[in-house]
């Protein structure tokens, strides 16, 4: 697979750079033969830096014979689609896409934040150019809601999270010495409003130095364009005994990660000072002058964040606050980063699925997702699925809760397939779940028509059963949600009395207001399961797992749908014949006449499909 990496990309700025090392890294993981190209700057540095091939970015010819070379374009992430600084980036950046799909080439936005388009030729050419690519990820909501606005609807845009995030810090060959203990870290840029205001920064931080007892250091993640307003800043500072260190990032992202991962605080205006904070447990004061600076402190919900024109006093107050709830910030960290990383790892599986989508192995360690987890996993109507028997799949998910690494495992039908085309939060919860199995036979036969060779149908019930049996065999606990009250609990007692040695830690019902929501994570947080089944219906459970795996981080939670009424007793399953036909669908539209509605989903699927093959076929 040869890749080419479209951005800002060998340009100085450490943030887009954190980026490409990002990609490069988890695209390896997906494909370790994979190719990477970028289009960069500095070619020659951007070819040592990250080992990979690079080429001019302004030079046409080299542009076109690379598109002609790959197969397949992706253009991000970061902000590059923005006319804040001029229409030649927008004009940029959509003119390779379009080239890419004059040359029949599939294009994927990756994790880019998009915004402010603030001229209708911009927000014209954004909508016609994105609405042509395979694939669309944003970095945050207000950029999917930006794509919404302007009529981007396919593909349909998934809000994944900045690659930056999921980066793995590196120490530096030579080491950087930072002076001083209570380390605060200050990354300025200049911008209007905090331009011309040097002597108050300087002030707010010489009352930080004598108040707080903090040691500033500043960084210019941006050399070229932030040493200057950092000398400036910190050539006005006399609080301290010398005159606060000024560090130019000119380091790879991952040292430059390590190097943040030491501070106390950070106090940032560049997004990727923000990230790298909260990525390592750095608690952090934003200063806001751009929506991507906003966007981030609603996703790690942080609380300390000023105008880029605030006055001294407004930071210092935000500064001090941080400061005495560093603690608290820490641990609040510590907590959302692993769903927040497996956000931006995401982005790069959804970014070449155009790609490395080939027919899986029906059998051998291959397919085996413990194995290999990009082995053996296949696509229809854009939601992944892990072409894997009961059995390995048994093996793999004993093996994530024995190790404590934990997994959110989809049971994708049909149905669920269909709504994830149109539900941008039901695809991403797919896309980030560690193991997707074909519940339905729809889904199975879906499969088929696309080239794939999946082993056959893993039912829900029977790999929840499967887990069950030997869950109790190894010591390992269970707690389950979902369904009316009452019915959970028994379905607890009959498996519990069906599998002996079968531990129960809890359950709860899954008709519980949101009032309730922390009570219940707090008592699956309290009973510390193995596995955690959630019966609340496909979809549903899903997004909401997403959510609630936080109490639970280590246990293995699986979407179970109805499964807990049919444990219970309460609902017949369908006989083993019409099972084994592939039939247990039309056994429950003739015992439940009321499913018929949604029974429709099955033609609908399978049209889906065909034109999915088709459309396939012509590309090849």
């Amino acid at each position: 697979m040869r890749v080419l990496v479209s951005g800002y990309y060998g340009m100085g700025n450490l943030g887009d750079e954190a980026v490409l090392a990002a990609f490069v890294e988890h695209a390896k993981k997906i494909d370790p033969e994979a190719t990477c190209v970028a289009l960069s700057g500095e070619p020659r540095e951007t070819s040592e830096a990250y080992g990979i091939e690079a080429v001019p970015r302004a030079s046409l010819g080299a542009i076109v014979r690379e598109i002609r070379r790959a197969d397949i374009v992706v253009s991000g992430g970061g902000s590059l689609l923005q006319d804040v600084t001029g229409r030649k980036s927008v004009l940029y950046y959509l003119g390779i896409i379009t080239l890419a799909r004059m040359m029949r080439r599939p294009v994927s936005i990756y994790a880019q934040g998009l915004g402010p388009l603030n001229h209708a030729f911009s927000r014209w050419l954004v909508k016609r150019t994105l609405s042509r690519t395979s694939a669309i990820t944003v970095r945050d909501e207000g950029s999917a809601r930006l794509l919404r606005e302007l009529g981007v609807v396919r593909p349909e845009p998934v809000v994944v999270a900045d690659p930056a995030f999921a980066l793995t810090p590196r120490k530096p060959d030579k080491s950087i010495a930072v002076q001083g203990s209570n380390t605060v870290m200050l990354c300025f840029r200049p911008w209007p409003g905090v331009c011309g205001r040097e002597a108050e920064y300087a002030e707010c931080i010489d009352r930080a130095v004598l108040e707080l007892g903090i040691t500033p250091v500043f960084l210019a993640f941006h050399p070229d364009q932030d040493l200057e307003i950092s000398h400036c800043i910190a050539e006005r500072c006399n609080a301290g005994k010398n005159k606060p260190a000024v560090i130019a990032c000119n380091m790879p992202p991952q040292e430059a990660l390590e190097l943040i991962s030491r501070a106390d605080m950070v106090v940032g205006m560049r997004l990727h000072s923000l990230i790298f904070a909260a990525t390592t447990g750095v608690p952090a004061v934003a200063i806001d002058y751009d929506p991507k600076v906003r966007a981030h402190c609603r996703l790690i919900e942080e609380p300390h964040m000023v105008e880029a024109g605030a006055s001294a006093d407004e930071l210092y107050a935000a500064i001090a606050s941080a400061w005495a709830s560093r603690g608290e910030t820490r641990a609040r960290l510590r907590a959302m980063m692993p769903e927040i990383r497996e956000r931006a790892e995401a982005g790069a599986r959804f970014a070449l699925a155009p790609v490395v989508d080939e027919p899986c192995r029906a059998n051998g360690e291959e397919g085996k997702v413990g194995e290999n987890e990009s082995a053996g996993r296949a696509s229809v109507l854009g939601s992944p699925v892990d072409c894997i028997s009961m059995d390995d799949a048994v093996a793999f998910l004993m093996e994530r809760a024995a190790s404590g690494v934990g997994a959110h495992v989809v049971t994708i039908n049909p149905e669920m397939a269909l709504s994830a085309v149109h539900d941008s939060e039901l695809a991403d919860a797919i896309s980030r779940a560690d193991l997707v199995v074909p519940d339905g036979i729809g889904v199975v036969r879906g499969l088929r028509i696309l080239g794939y060779s999946p082993p056959g149908r893993v039912p829900g019930i029977e790999l929840a059963t499967g887990l069950m049996r030997s869950a109790a065999s190894s010591g390992m606990a269970l707690f389950l949600v979902g369904a009316e009250p009452g019915v959970a609990d028994a379905a607890a007692e009959r498996m519990a009395s069906d599998i002996p040695g079968l531990e129960v830690a809890g359950t709860f019902h899954g008709y519980f207001q949101e009032a309730e929501g922390e009570a219940v994570l707090s008592r699956i947080q309290d009973a510390d399961p193995s596995f955690v089944l959630v019966g609340m219906g496909a979809g549903k459970q899903e997004k909401w797992i997403v959510k609630a795996r936080k109490s639970a981080p280590s246990a293995v939670w699986i979407g179970v749908g109805g499964s807990f009424d049919v444990m219970s007793g309460n609902v017949k399953r369908a006989p083993v014949a019409f099972q084994k036909l592939g039939l247990e669908w039309f056994y429950r539209l003739v015992t439940e006449p009321r499913r018929a509605k949604r029974m429709t989903a099955l033609p609908a699927f399978v049209f889906a499909v065909l034109g999915e093959a088709f459309r396939k076929r012509r590309r090849s």
